[in-house]
């Protein structure tokens, strides 16, 4: 089957780092910003097409992107157009995750509201029958304990339109600080997904096992190096805990040595609840169907594998039952 026909679930995209290079380098322009004009020049300056050499060379590529949501009229632009692409690469279920403290930085004209209800515009312009959008919130763990806590509040207070949080970035406090909040939040009707086993690092599936038993979340955000712990893949497995898994991204960020070297084909063999994502696909220079053609071309993935991912993908979605029914071709399963 041509891959784009396939219907498909994204769990794990932040809206941030979707984008088209035309209406950057064209918003550039317009909102006055120094961004390169030449297409290989933006590519070069303003995108990871290969594995990062040092984390200040991804953290000023970030810090460029960001300087473009700087304006509603931008982030309405910006989140129409991510639903749009979306949608035509058969993508019938999406949750886009965004950080409200990443985009206010340093735009002190805007704040938590401005943003989300420019968001919640931008996916207004799309027919909901043709694909169903969720957000989640992200808490960035780089926050102190109380910016955190009111970002929470704010993700909570606009529970109708959230469906859950993500606790994400670099760890500066102790996973069960957070065990307030994700109560909070729970309490009042909201899911979780945490980052966590991404790094390649001695202790990345020990995160995994303190996400799961600390938060107990719902869902891990790559999660890929439970790989090297048989005991918390069983875990995993267990607690029917999901796998936001993006191939390209790993690579690109170091994780694996490439994509032909993930470890996505042993964790489905495995039986590891997982699910296929492309992460930041702008900033990348991809989108998902890249990411199936990898996955078929490099680890053999079949169709059938493809659509077991994908109805696996739809029933872990966070998004009302009613919505996801109305937009995915076959039955989804409740969670249990």
């Amino acid at each position: 089957m041509n891959i784009k026909l396939i219907p498909k679930v994204e769990l794990h995209c932040h809206l941030e780092g979707c984008f088209r290079p035309a209406t950057v380098m064209e918003l550039g322009k317009t909102l006055g910003l120094p961004v390169p004009t030449e297409r290989d020049a933006f590519r070069e300056q303003w995108m990871i097409t290969r594995p990062l050499q040092s984390l200040q060379a991804a953290l000023q590529c970030f810090v460029n992107i960001q300087s473009v949501w700087c304006a509603e009229e931008a982030i309405e632009r910006l989140t129409f157009e991510a639903v749009e692409d979306a949608r035509d690469q058969g993508i019938r279920i999406i949750e886009f995750r965004y950080s409200p403290d990443f985009i206010k930085n340093g735009h002190a004209h805007l704040n938590f509201e401005k943003i989300h209800n420019a968001i919640l515009r931008g996916i207004a312009h799309v027919d909901e029958s043709e694909i169903a959008v969720g957000l989640i919130g992200i808490v960035q763990k780089t926050l102190s304990l109380k910016d955190a806590e009111y970002t929470t509040d704010f993700i909570i207070e606009n529970r109708e339109t959230f469906v859950a949080l993500d606790f994400a970035d670099q760890d500066t406090h102790a996973l069960n600080a957070y065990r307030p909040m994700v109560d909070k939040a729970r309490k009042n009707g909201l899911n979780l997904t945490t980052h966590a086993g991404e790094e390649k690092t001695v202790d990345a599936a020990q995160h995994v096992r303190d996400a799961i038993e600390e938060l107990a979340t719902e869902r891990v955000g790559h999660g890929i190096h439970i790989i090297d712990d048989a005991g918390v893949m069983d875990l995993v497995i267990e607690r029917n805990v999901a796998l936001e898994v993006c191939p390209t991204s790993n690579w690109l960020t170091n994780a694996v040595p490439s994509t032909a070297q993930h470890p996505i084909r042993r964790l489905y063999d495995a039986g590891v609840p997982l699910t296929i994502n492309s992460d930041d696909p702008g900033l990348f220079g991809i989108d998902l169907c890249h990411e199936y053609q990898i996955l078929r071309d490099e680890h053999g993935f079949t169709d059938a594998e493809f659509d077991r991912c994908n109805d696996a993908a739809a029933t872990h979605s966070f998004i009302s039952l009613d919505r996801k029914r109305k937009a995915w071709p076959r039955e989804i399963k409740e969670l249990k």
